[in-house]
């Protein structure tokens, strides 16, 4: 009987570690994926555009590059982020602007938090619906833009498939001045918060 008891104790204590696992184990480490939705609003800053709210909405592919590693607090991973965006344009000139964006973010992953920092940044291009407006004041010169973000934010690991984020997301769109001396290039700069969930595989 006192083996019985023993054996059924260990597998109690088993499950309690299993449960217990802290964050960079069963979210962050070398060659872990997961996909995300992301969104929130998003305001024009820059104010050299007709646009003054942008509904931002990303949907995202994480490549987890390494193992964390480092000491301190620069101890954490990085993570390659390949993310299609569509953001109707709630206030302004265009409708739309659509594309992809792609580049690294790094987790500032502590031994046993729950929440986790991060801070990241990529570059892409997109589209938007300008040549009907591009005679206006502020709108956007051409079709084609290239755009780029920085983000900030906490991710918190609810458990071993799903996590979510509250942060914030700086975008700026531009044609390079593609379109001059024919139409003026504006550009775009907005600014808002972001949630997103985060489902691993």
């Amino acid at each position: 009987m006192g083996l019985i008891f023993s054996a059924s104790e260990l597998r109690s204590e088993e499950k309690i570690q299993v449960s217990l696992r802290p964050a960079e184990e069963t979210t962050f480490g070398e060659n872990k994926l997961s996909v995300s939705l992301t969104s929130g609003p998003s305001f024009d800053v820059g104010k050299n555009a007709n646009e003054d709210l942008l509904c931002s909405n990303f949907v995202s592919v994480h490549w987890q590059l390494d193992d964390v590693g480092n000491p301190g607090w620069r101890r954490g991973n990085t993570e390659w982020i390949t993310s299609a965006y569509f953001h109707p344009v709630v206030d302004g000139t265009e409708d739309r602007f659509v594309g992809g964006v792609f580049g690294p973010r790094y987790n500032f992953v502590q031994e046993g938090w729950k929440f986790i920092p991060y801070l990241g940044a990529r570059v892409g291009f997109g589209f938007n619906d300008s040549r009907d407006n591009s005679e206006l004041p502020g709108a956007q010169g051409q079709d084609f833009v290239f755009t780029f973000l920085v983000e900030t934010g906490v991710r918190y690991v609810v458990n071993e498939t799903i996590d979510i984020s509250i942060g914030a997301l700086y975008q700026h769109f531009s044609n390079a001045a593609l379109s001059e001396p024919a139409h003026l290039n504006y550009g775009l700069d907005v600014l808002g918060p972001m949630a997103s969930v985060n489902f691993k595989f």
